[in-house]
């Protein structure tokens, strides 16, 4: 005859106890008693048993402590499952910059209100291997990331009499381990398929291509023979603007559009090299960033160095009506 074998028996560590007859065949059975019923019958003829009995798996999680799974403070969304947590962040990255100048048309025609152009007007090409990412919540928990390639392009701009860069694009090649970025300050972060930073003996190639493959910027820089003390970045570059846009889930306006001015402090750890670049943007309909105009010459720093980047602050809020977008969403 068959036997059902009692699931509270099962959960303890001791024997269990002899099975019962159903009350009136496994048709009489609720859907976890049926799953019971399977599970003694698989005991009881020499099946394998993969898993506990459903019942048996939902009641022990229902009933678990949290600290069970390691549960943490809500991060970000999902929240049963935060894909990140709020911090700062402290990561080695092997960089380049490629600083050009271009019009101030170009630059007011970018920068939103209360952003104005500084004091130059000049356009930042950045690439980096970020390399061993850590970031640190205000409860002390740190998150590493494994390493990533990731760039971007910045416009120099003024607010307030600061000088700073203004964020157009970023580009995080493959996964984005870099979304934090975009989700706590708003940062214009894309996955794309490559961002490539490749050094030899007496020049740099670099160049970015979009998600489907197009390339979107191609570029070299031919090393000086004599050295030249640069610094890595200007020093514009380490106070950083964006506009953290969320649009409403109503589908109408935003629930935020606020200017964020984020710190960046970077500790040089080795020698820079230094020399002329020529680059070329090709032309897209989706990343048209063929319109940052090259208005005279490029020159290039790479090194190491440190990057530590703080929480950033809310400056100002955006009207979204005003902020300048080009291009068309397109993969």
């Amino acid at each position: 005859m068959l036997m059902i074998c009692r699931i509270d028996a099962a959960l303890t560590s001791a024997p269990a106890a002899p099975c019962e007859a159903p009350p009136s065949g496994t048709a009489a059975l609720s859907p976890d008693r049926k799953e019971d019923h399977n599970e003694c019958t698989r005991r009881i003829v020499g099946i394998p048993t993969a898993a506990p009995p459903r019942a048996a798996r939902e009641r022990e999680i229902m009933t678990s402590e949290p600290t069970t799974f390691g549960r943490t403070a809500l991060g970000s969304m999902p929240a049963f499952a935060p894909l990140f947590l709020p911090g700062t962040e402290q990561v080695t990255v092997r960089w380049i910059s490629i600083l050009y100048p271009t019009t101030t048309a170009v630059v007011d025609a970018i920068l939103p209100t209360p952003l104005q152009r500084g004091a130059e007007p000049e356009v930042m090409i950045w690439i980096g291997e970020f390399i061993g990412a850590q970031f640190q919540s205000p409860d002390g928990t740190v998150e590493t990331r494994p390493s990533y390639m990731q760039g971007g392009i910045n416009v120099r701009c003024n607010h307030a009499g600061s000088e700073g860069a203004y964020a157009i694009e970023t580009f995080v090649e493959g996964l984005n381990h870099g979304i934090l970025g975009r989700e706590l300050f708003g940062l214009p972060k894309k996955q794309v398929q490559t961002v490539t930073f490749d050094e030899a003996a007496h020049d740099v190639d670099f160049s970015f291509s979009d998600a489907r493959g197009r390339t979107l910027l191609r570029g070299t820089a031919a090393r000086h023979d004599e050295h030249r003390a640069r610094p890595l970045v200007p020093a514009w570059f380490e106070n950083q603007y964006t506009a953290k846009l969320i649009p409403s889930a109503e589908g109408d306006g935003y629930d935020v559009s606020r200017l964020v001015r984020i710190p960046f402090r970077f500790t040089p750890t080795g020698e820079t090299g230094s020399g002329a670049a020529t680059l070329e943007w090709v032309e897209s309909s989706s990343d048209p960033l063929h319109l940052l105009t090259v208005a005279g010459d490029a020159t290039a720093v790479w090194g190491t160095a440190r990057l530590d980047i703080d929480y950033g602050t809310y400056i100002a809020e955006l009207n979204p009506h005003d902020i300048p977008a080009y291009g068309t969403p397109r993969w």
